[in-house]
């Protein structure tokens, strides 16, 4: 965005003069702080002796560089970068340092359970469809009998919040105590599983604590004793609250009120799955956020109209379009991308303000520079990437973009179709260089791209613009004028129905979303360098030159196999057999070397009714290209085997599901039948005896139940579906692994009659999560395996696994491996014995 002398604004001008590196030093200290950052993530940095390091490294780097300046200039400018990386390492390791040797965290960890925990609520409670969450600063806690007075912040969630409304929520400032379970905070416990690690430690948080219901909360204190920034932060909230209130009167229509939340203050909770999924297909996602677009349209906005009313001193309007921007920025709330905008605005009309000539790029890495040092772990914040990406990508794209595809003639046209065609393609070339910038940011967070994207940016931005300045007036036009908010809510409900139809129309096609797996780091990396060596061009030529040699380069990389997508599961030609960590449930994997895939169970589903699989499962399908399931397993038919099959087959298509034939009765019984039928996945009953070829060398026998189960319905808490439950054997050449269901000890003696020495194992996984109902002492004797694998929720209320069971196990020779505590379990074979593979 520029102002020029006269009051005009631009938001193209300044991304059209390439600049280079030496003329941005903020972009040198910015990516030399993101490597150092990021160095220290790779490497692991949290102990004293890495933060030493890097103080020491920091120190003489910065004393060589001064000393050297006059001396040599290269050298001073080398150990400058190396000056702020190490800097960057080291912010990183005391962040890493202050959270692994913090108090709350080692309770959390030595004594994660049921808990009595005592402290002051500071934060506003944050409601969701499923649950509800707010930050504690904890004065005391009993664990175990033990009592612990520290004091540290944890993240507090309730998820049963329709036991009894929001009445009973707490109030910022007041002292509570509650029951629950307290956690410590872990990274992901699946492959390729979003984790929120970095972003609950970067706001200081320890531990986790959840409740189940509000009869576990108790407000000790209802008196709010709050800080001055908690005071403000409050005052904030409520005009956001007060703002939310004001567009919902003025506005009747669901679909129009929750965009233009969304567009102007930041809440999707009005978005529906339905529309939200319609914008991502489109390509179309960033427009429901505040962002630094959203951000720019308001300062434009206020500075227009301070002009408009007759405000003829600059600096006074540059002065009062400041002041609003920052206020805006603290209603809607300052995340990542909402800081970036208003440091870079708030810089331009500084410079405006001093009748200096700012630059976009110098002007973003000094607010990247600045997010990183107060905030390190922001550099893995998607939101960040996404911000920050977008504007690079307009700076140093957009620019030869126009150098080299926009003709003289157009730029200088001074007819209407002259000016329109010019917009028309600065519209284009903007919105393909933040295509090809953040298209890595895609591929490795969301592994799909969307096609239609491109297109739809064209019309979508400037209808989201203008919605934007809308629904932002109309906050202080409803304290004028009621009607008039009124005639702005429609006319927000018409252009809200057009931009939701372009992104249902241009969603609804298969091709329009393209999925694709998560690319290797040095992929990125080769993607980036290729795009700025085509771009930095001289000629059309040229251009299409350098392109032919990067197609050239990828062509032969391609014939040679060499891997552009990281696989935890393709390995060499191995199979693959991973254990999810669905919590208290079962769900595994197999892989082959051709490429087929089954899935043993399907996890259940969280007390809010939603399948666990959609975070644990799903993204390691998406991430690994897999859209296809060979068979699907569902041994018995008990939720939490079962429960997120519907979600599955929905995402990811099914050829076949096999069962026991074991039927039951219930909604998602019903559900599953239903998108079954609708799909057409044949559903086959399997039994002893049954025996499926996954290819040359690898079956999957079928070892209960004996008889072929009737197809009738049963209750759901029938203790019969154990006995039904299939129990298979893969077996690929000499490797072989046992899955037994919920199977209990009558039907292991039973196999033992019948099978014997056939049932001698590599891998075991624990019948009936542990249950001293399962795994008899004979049973364990014959398979006699090197692992065995207990699939298991965390203090789940069934006391799985029983004790003396994981002792006869251990006894047995078998290393115990537990789902629980390790998160997810990978296994692969070469045919001549399955081994343990660590994935993270």
């Amino acid at each position: 965005m520029q102002i020029s002398q006269n009051g005009h604004c631009s938001l193209s001008s300044e991304v059209r003069t390439p600049v280079g590196f030496s003329a941005r030093p903020a972009l040198v200290g910015f990516l030399s702080c993101a490597f150092g950052i990021a160095t220290a993530k790779i490497s692991g940095a949290h102990s004293l002796i890495d933060v030493f390091l890097a103080v020491l490294v920091f120190i003489v780097c910065g004393v060589a560089g001064l000393l050297l300046n006059k001396r040599s200039r290269l050298w001073s400018y080398l150990l400058g970068i190396c000056c702020t990386a190490s800097l960057g390492f080291l912010l990183f390791g005391v962040q890493e340092y202050r959270f692994d040797n913090s108090t709350i965290n080692h309770i959390a960890t030595v004594y994660s359970g049921e808990a009595a925990i005592f402290g002051t609520v500071i934060s506003n409670p944050e409601t969701s469809p499923s649950s509800v969450s707010f930050f504690l600063e904890t004065d005391s806690l009993n664990c175990n009998s033990f009592d612990f007075f520290t004091q540290g912040k944890i993240s507090v969630t309730i998820s049963n919040l329709e036991k009894g409304g929001a009445s009973f929520l707490p109030k910022i400032g007041e002292r509570i105590k509650l029951y629950g379970e307290l956690e410590p905070i872990e990274s992901a416990k699946n492959p390729y599983e979003i984790s929120y690690s970095m972003n609950l430690k970067e706001k200081g948080i320890r531990a986790r604590a959840y409740f189940r219901s509000p009869f576990d909360l108790y407000i000790i204190d209802s008196i709010q004793r709050l800080t001055v920034s908690q005071r403000v932060g409050l005052f904030f909230h409520d005009l956001f609250i007060r703002s939310k209130t004001i567009i919902a009167k003025s506005i009747d229509d669901s679909l129009t009120k929750g965009f233009v939340n969304a567009v102007v203050l930041g809440d999707k909770t009005g978005i529906t799955p339905e529309t939200l999924d319609d914008f991502q297909r489109a390509g179309l996602t960033h427009l429901l956020v505040v962002s630094g677009f959203n951000v720019s349209i308001v300062a434009l906005l206020v500075y227009y109209l301070l002009r408009l009313i007759g405000l003829v001193y600059r600096r006074l309007r540059i002065a009062l379009s400041m002041a609003t921007v920052l206020f805006y920025c603290l209603v809607v709330g300052l995340e990542p991308s909402v800081v970036r905008a208003l440091i870079v605005i708030e810089f331009i009309f500084i410079a405006r303000l001093f009748e200096r000539k700012p630059d976009i790029g110098n002007l973003t890495a000094a607010a990247a520079l600045v997010t990183l040092l107060l905030h390190p772990y922001d550099l893995f914040d998607i939101g960040f990437q996404l911000s920050y990406g977008a504007v690079f990508s307009l700076v140093f794209l957009y620019p030869s973009f126009e150098r080299l595809f926009i003709p003289e003639q157009i730029k200088e046209g001074k007819t209407f179709l002259l000016e329109f065609a010019h917009r028309s393609l600065q519209g284009f070339f903007g919105s393909l260089s933040v295509f090809l910038g953040l298209l890595p940011v895609f591929l490795y967070h969301f592994h799909r791209v969307s096609i239609v994207g491109l297109a739809v940016n064209i019309l979508g931005i400037p209808l989201a613009a203008i919605i934007t300045i809308f629904g932002f007036l109309l906050v202080p036009l409803s304290l004028i004028s009621s009607w008039l908010a009124s005639v702005y809510g429609e006319a927000l409900l018409s252009m809200t129905k057009i931009i939701a139809g372009i992104a249902h129309f241009s969603g609804s096609f298969e091709w329009s979303v393209i999925q694709l797996p998560r690319p290797q780091t040095i992929l990125i990396i080769f993607y980036l360098a290729a795009i700025f060596y085509i771009i930095k061009a001289n000629a059309r030529n040229s251009f299409l030159g350098r392109s032919l040699i990067v197609f050239s380069v990828v062509f032969v990389l391609s014939v040679i196999k060499i891997p552009f997508a990281n696989s935890i599961l393709k390995n060499n030609n191995n199979v693959s057999l991973l254990f999810f960590d669905v919590g208290q449930g079962d769900a595994m994997l197999l892989s082959a070397p051709n490429g087929k895939t089954y899935l043993i169970d399907f996890g259940g589903i969280t007390k809010n009714y939603s399948a666990i699989a959609e975070r644990t499962m799903l993204p390691l399908f998406k991430a690994e290209g897999i859209g296809e399931i060979s068979g699907g397993f569902i041994t018995h038919m008990h939720m939490d085997h079962y429960g997120g099959a519907v979600s599955m087959i929905q995402n990811i298509q099914c050829r076949t599901i096999y069962t026991s034939g074991e039927r039951t009765q219930g909604y998602a019984a019903y559900r599953l039948d239903s998108i079954s039928q609708a799909l057409h996945i044949p559903i086959i009953r399997v039994h002893q005896g049954d025996e499926i070829t996954v290819e040359k060398d690898l079956h999957i026998y079928t070892l209960n139940p004996e008889t072929m189960t009737e197809e009738v319905a049963v209750p759901l808490s029938s203790e019969g579906m154990n006995h039904h439950s299939l129990a298979l054997k893969v077996v690929y050449k000499n490797s072989s692994a046992l899955l037994l269901g919920d199977i209990e000890a009558g039907d292991e003696e039973r196999l033992i009659k019948r099978y014997g020495d056939f049932l001698r194992c590599d891998i075991v996984k624990v019948a009936h999560h542990g249950s001293h109902t399962s795994s008899s002492e004979e049973f364990v004797k014959t398979a006699k395996p090197k692992y065995a694998v207990i699939s298991v929720g965390k203090h789940n209320s069934f006391g799985h696994p029983a004790p003396s069971i994981v002792k006869r196990w251990i006894r047995s020779g078998a290393s115990i491996l537990r789902t629980d505590k390790e998160g997810a379990i990978l296994f692969q074979s070469d045919g001549s014995s399955f081994r343990k593979v660590e994935w993270r």
